[in-house]
Formats: structure tokens, C-alpha cells, sequence
């Protein structure tokens, strides 16, 4: 074969495999990935990416020349992935960053895989038919499954709610700009509104029917769930998200120009919301003690995470595509529906993927329809009279004009081979950590301590970037050293090789801890468990009070108006004795959820051990006002005032305050004095490490 045949086999390929991975992105999940519909969606990309610009460099290298398809978008699309790196690199949860980034950018070059490779009528239809054809399948499995027709032989998603994405409002966002299009291509098709016969229609109008009612049936499916199900998907509140992306960008004093112009890092939203929300959020009766890792929606989250730069970038694309806009195309349309849903819903991968693919479908129509905005541009090295090299770009149509050089498409394929060997080199890594961790945390694994600590070990030394490992192994490892512990006879002394397991497992729990921490330091929860972790080692690890609240006061900086942290600090302040300390704790915590039973009654047992019997009388009376419509907490407070009342002498139920409950479900009342497990107190104590970034107190340092 020639060089041309070869060429024409490479475009054949990369059209076949661009609308098979169309057909799969609705469809495509895993159930041995620890996220079953993201993680997979996003693998497919990367891996589709990779081999197509391969492909790409294998093409331009044989045919000594760089042909591609410009359009007003490029620039805008480019600058949007420019801005997201770039926002991921300067993070300060870097590593969380970029690994969300990573697909973002995949998807991006998704969009120039596509408008640089489908140029043809034909190509054009088997590309937008595989769209159609995955949007349907995937409507159409949500329907049998919502009949209790289960036709994937896996019994772990045998539920009448299942789909393909994990949410029926994220696959509703998916099938909403694919029904737009269906419905206005099938009108157009037909005639609409005079429905006039047509002799041509053939087999890909029927497709294109079958398709449209499939996908039509799924979104009044998904319609009628979110309506009628007590379980409706949970949104953040637009309040919530506008201020939460406004004060990202505004109240990080430390980085306020990085902040303001590249967000928080593309992907950390998170850690936005945790370090930015209101305090009035906990009067959110079924929302305050939940986190989001999405904002309001996909906008407001551009916002937060990559800067006004990545807002104005957002905006550049929409601009950009309106200047090219076509009256009455389907299309066209159907990116009209996509970016209005970026603006009033969260977007998961998948529909930011789909929105790339539309504008590139769409840019794809109008450089086969001729439009002038869009055409194919050689690009050339030349040897200018000087002798020096310069680029140029002219329209491949143009005669006369060939690549005068083969050194650009040999050193823009090696710059491209270079780029993507990396990205597969650490996507392999995460695919295979990534099926470890899942399998370490399958039910079977978790009834075996051993294999579950094997399976995390594994994944987290062949990829240490996700802090959720380090966190995860952190507790595996206290657990198993509290299951040996509490195997020693009471009374014995443990041997000295028992000792010396719980030692090494007390250790390394406290490494995976303080690096969760590190990598990624703005996580409040890595600090919580790092505080949780040192908290269980009391009496038992040099300084591990002081370590436990000094990790404790580091997760309220990230997220200040948390009842739950006080509370959690307080129960530290308890188990220590230091009363006032712990009541100062628990009054944070009722102040910024004025209807929290548990804090109250935290706060009424602080109380009655200071010997303040009234106050704690009238703490325990707010809590039985809290439970009235809770019967095991009610129970348990009526002893606690009986018994209270029986050391007063009276029965004074007055508390001066009327406090009802905000609604929501109610959490168990438990005094916070002690961890779950204790460990047999180490005499001398452990040495143990720090908390990152702290001192060791001098006592320690000068041991």
C-alpha cells in the first residue's frame, strides 16, 4: 500500500472509532471501578483521545504535511483547555486538580479529533447516527429497568432506578439536547407542519425515528421518577452556588490574583464549598449536613474553580458559536439547549463531554455545507530568505501550495506522542490503582482484613495522587490495629511481636493520614480523619491530644461553619476534662445550628460535670423539645432528666427558651468522650509525627 491508501485507512479508523465511543459515552460503566459511571466515561475518552491523535501523527508523518480545520471556535475551545490546566497547576489541591483536568482536556481534544476527522457527508451521518443510537439504547435500558426487566446479568445493579449515569437528572441533562435535535431533524424531515410525504426517505430516517421515540420515552421516564420519587436528586441551591463562586474568587487573600483570574482549580469544588458557605446553610433542614462536589450548576462551578478567565473562555465559546449560527438547524439548536443547561444545572463528565461533541458535530456540518467560517488550512515550514524558518498557514485548497518541509510533522508529532505518552502512562497507573481500591472495598474484601489492606497498599503505590487512598488506608490501618488489641486477653500483657504489628499499623495509619493531608491540603475531611486518627492514639502516642486538636482546629479553618467539627472537638476537650474548654466547643456548634439535639446534649453532660445541674436541666429540656417526633433519643433524655432532676431535688422543666426543629432527620444523641475503640495505653508512649506543617512541641523535639 501507499502512502495515500494508508492515509485513507487512518481516516477510516479514527471515523469508526469515533462513533463507536459516541455509542458507548451514554452507555459505557464499570462495576469494578470505585466510581461505576464517571471514572469508566472518563477512561474511554482519554483512551479514544490517545488513539486517535496517534493516528493523527502516524497520518501527518506520511503525508508530510499538516492539514487541519479551522473555525471560530478553535481559539475559544483552546483557551478554555489553556485556562483549565493552568488553573489545575496553580492549585493548591493540585493533584485533585489535575486529575479531573486531565479527562476535561481529553474531551477537548475530543473536539478537534472530530472536526479534523469528519469532513464527509458519510463520515458526518455514521458519527451523529452513533450519538443518536447510544442516547437511545441507554433511554431505552432505564425503561426496562424501571419495568424490573434486568437484561445485564450484574446483580448489584438490579434496581427499578438504575441508569447508565449514576443520576436520572444527569442522564436527563444528556438526553434533553439529543431529543432537540432528533425532534427538529424528524420535523424537518417530515415536513413539519404540513407533514408532507417524502420519497426520500429511506432506512437512516427510520433509524433516526426508532431512535427519537426511545429517547423521547426515556425523558419523560426520567421526568415522571424525579417527579414522583421521595428521593429527588439533590441540587445546591442557586443562593448558595452564586455566593460560594463569588467568594472563591474574592476572599483568598493569600492568592487573590490567582484566585480571581484561575479559580480554585478546575474540579475542586469541594473545597470551595466547604471553605466558602454561609453560616444560614445549616438552616437547610435536609442539606446542612451534606457536602457538594457540584455547584449549582456548571457555570457558577466554572466560576469557582477556574476564575472569571475560565467564565469569559465559557462565554467566548457561546459567543463564538452564535456568530456562526444557522436559522432552523437541528444542530445548531441542540448546542443552544447544551449551554443553556451549563447555565442552570451541574454538569457531570459525560455532559461536558457532549456539549465538546455538539460543537463539534456542528462545526463539522457547516465545513461540509461550505460555510466560509469554516475550511481546512495547511500549515507549513518554509525556509525564509533569511534562511530562518517560519510557519505558514494558507487554505489546503489553495494550488500550488505543498509542505515544503517534513521536520513539522515530524517534531509536531513527537511534541504530540510526548504529551499523550505521558497522560497514558499515568491513566494506566489510575485505571490500575483505581480497580484495586474498588476491589479492596468489595464486600467480600472487607470481611478479610488482610486482603483489603494488600488490595489499598497496591493501589496507593502505583498511584499516590488521590488523598481519598491515603485517607481510606489510614482507618484500615487503625482498624486493624484495634482488632488485635481488642484480641488480648484482659489482663495480659500482649507479646512482644503483637506489640510491635499494632505499632507498625499505628504508624502507618498516621502516615496515610498526614499524607492525605499533603496532597490535598485544603480537604477538610483529610484533617478531620488526621484529627479522628490522632484522637484514637491518646494515651497511647507522645503528644497525640495536642496533635488531635491542632489537626481539628485545621479542618474548621477549611470549613468554619460546620457544627459538626465543634462538636467533634469539644468530645476531645471531654475525654480530656477540660470542661470549659468542651462546653466552648458545643455552644459554637448549637450557635451555628441553633436546632442541633446532639450538641445540646454534649453540652448538657459538659455542664453537669462542671456541677451546673440547672443549666444542664434546661441543655436536656431543649433536647427533649428537639425529639419529640425521634423516640429513641426522647427516651434517652427522659432518663437524663429524671436522673438530673433526682440530684436537683425539683422537677424544673422550664428552659426560657421554645426551640423547634428545623425538620430533617436527626442524628442519635451520644456523648463525643471517647473514640469508638480505645488502644491499651503505651507506657512510655509511641513517638508518633506531626501534623504537616506543625512544630513537634520542644519536649518532643528534644528527645
Amino acid at each position: 500500500m501507499n502512502n495515500k491508501e494508508i492515509s485513507s485507512y487512518i481516516e477510516t479508523f479514527s471515523t469508526i472509532l469515533i462513533a463507536l465511543t459516541l455509542f458507548l459515552l451514554p452507555l459505557f460503566f464499570l462495576t469494578n471501578t470505585t466510581d461505576f459511571f464517571v471514572v469508566p466515561k472518563q477512561i474511554l475518552i482519554i483512551i479514544t483521545t490517545v488513539a486517535l491523535i496517534v493516528v493523527f501523527c502516524i497520518k501527518i508523518i506520511l503525508e508530510r504535511k499538516i492539514v487541519f480545520t479551522t473555525s471560530p471556535l478553535n481559539l475559544p475551545v483552546a483557551l478554555f483547555g489553556a485556562v483549565i490546566l493552568i488553573s489545575s497547576i496553580l492549585s493548591q489541591n493540585r493533584y485533585d486538580a489535575l486529575i479531573q483536568a486531565v479527562p476535561a482536556l481529553a474531551a477537548i481534544f475530543f473536539f478537534f479529533a472530530i472536526i479534523n476527522n469528519v469532513r464527509e457527508k458519510n463520515s458526518f451521518s455514521i458519527v451523529l447516527t452513533s450519538l443518536l443510537l447510544g442516547a437511545a439504547a441507554s433511554a431505552l435500558l432505564s425503561i426496562a429497568y424501571n419495568f424490573k426487566i434486568y437484561v445485564l446479568p450484574i446483580p448489584s445493579i438490579q434496581s427499578e432506578l438504575f441508569n447508565t449515569f449514576g443520576s436520572n437528572l444527569q442522564q436527563l441533562i444528556f438526553l434533553i439536547p439529543v431529543l432537540v435535535f432528533s425532534l427538529l431533524y424528524l420535523g424537518k424531515t417530515l415536513g413539519f407542519p404540513k407533514l408532507a410525504a417524502s420519497a426520500s426517505r429511506g432506512a437512516a430516517f427510520f433509524i433516526q425515528l426508532i431512535a427519537g421515540i426511545a429517547i423521547l420515552g426515556g425523558v419523560l421516564l426520567i421526568i415522571y421518577q424525579i417527579v414522583t420519587s421521595p428521593n429527588k436528586p439533590v441540587i445546591l441551591p442557586y443562593i448558595y452556588g452564586f455566593q460560594t463562586a463569588f467568594a472563591t474568587i474574592s476572599q483568598d487573600a493569600q492568592r487573590f490574583i490567582f484566585s480571581l483570574l484561575f479559580g480554585s482549580g478546575y474540579g475542586t469544588f469541594l473545597v470551595d464549598f466547604t471553605r466558602y458557605k454561609l453560616p444560614s446553610f445549616n438552616l437547610e433542614p435536609n442539606l446542612w449536613n451534606l457536602t457538594f462536589s457540584y455547584s449549582s450548576s456548571y457555570v457558577l462551578e466554572l466560576i469557582a474553580t477556574t476564575g472569571i478567565l475560565g467564565g469569559i473562555a465559557f462565554i467566548f465559546m457561546l459567543f463564538s458559536t452564535f456568530k456562526m449560527r444557522a436559522s432552523k438547524n437541528a444542530l445548531f439548536t441542540s448546542v443552544f439547549a447544551g449551554f443553556i443547561l451549563a447555565f442552570i444545572l451541574p454538569f457531570s463528565y459525560a455532559n461536558v463531554v457532549l456539549l465538546f461533541v455538539l460543537l463539534a458535530l456542528y462545526i463539522s456540518y457547516l465545513n461540509i455545507e461550505g460555510d466560509k467560517n469554516v475550511y481546512d488550512v495547511l500549515l507549513s515550514l518554509v525556509a525564509s530568505k533569511s534562511g530562518m524558518f517560519a510557519f505558514e498557514a494558507t487554505p489546503e485548497s489553495q494550488p500550488g501550495r505543498k509542505s515544503e518541509s517534513a521536520a513539522l510533522s515530524i517534531i509536531s508529532s513527537l511534541v504530540l506522542l510526548a504529551i499523550v505518552g505521558t497522560a497514558s502512562f499515568f491513566t494506566y497507573k489510575f485505571i490500575v490503582s483505581d480497580t484495586a481500591f474498588a476491589a479492596s472495598l468489595s464486600q467480600a474484601n472487607l470481611n478479610n482484613g488482610q486482603k483489603t489492606y494488600q488490595l489499598q497498599a497496591s493501589a496507593i503505590n502505583d498511584f499516590p495522587y488521590r488523598s481519598d487512598y491515603h485517607r481510606i488506608f489510614s482507618q484500615v490501618n487503625m482498624a486493624l490495629a484495634n482488632s488485635i488489641a481488642s484480641g488480648i486477653p484482659q489482663g495480659s500483657s500482649p507479646s512482644a511481636q503483637v506489640q510491635q504489628n499494632i505499632s507498625t499499623l499505628l504508624q502507618q495509619g498516621i502516615t496515610s493520614g498526614r499524607n492525605a493531608a499533603v496532597v490535598s491540603p485544603l480537604t477538610s475531611v483529610n484533617w478531620q480523619n488526621l484529627g479522628q486518627t490522632y484522637r484514637s492514639l491518646i494515651n497511647v502516642g507522645q503528644n497525640a491530644e495536642q496533635f488531635s486538636i491542632s489537626s481539628y482546629n485545621q479542618a474548621i479553618a477549611l470549613d468554619p461553619y460546620n457544627p459538626n467539627l465543634y462538636l467533634q472537638l469539644g468530645g476531645i476537650y471531654y475525654q480530656l476534662k477540660l470542661w470549659d474548654q468542651a462546653q466552648g466547643q458545643f455552644q459554637i456548634a448549637i450557635n451555628l445550628k441553633r436546632d442541633f439535639a446532639n450538641a445540646y446534649y454534649n453540652l448538657g453532660k459538659a455542664l453537669e460535670q462542671k456541677g451546673d445541674l440547672e443549666n444542664a436541666l434546661a441543655a436536656y429540656n431543649i433536647v427533649k423539645q428537639l425529639s419529640e417526633k425521634n423516640k429513641e433519643n426522647l427516651d434517652q433524655i427522659n432518663k437524663d432528666i429524671a436522673a438530673i432532676e433526682a440530684q436537683i431535688g425539683s422537677k424544673k422543666t422550664e428552659t426560657g427558651e421554645n426551640i423547634q426543629p428545623q425538620g430533617g432527620q436527626q442524628t442519635p444523641l451520644t456523648v463525643n468522650e471517647q473514640p469508638p475503640a480505645a488502644l491499651p495505653t503505651q507506657n512510655p508512649p509511641l513517638k508518633i509525627s506531626p501534623p504537616p506543617g506543625t512544630t513537634p512541641p520542644a519536649s518532643e523535639s528534644a528527645n
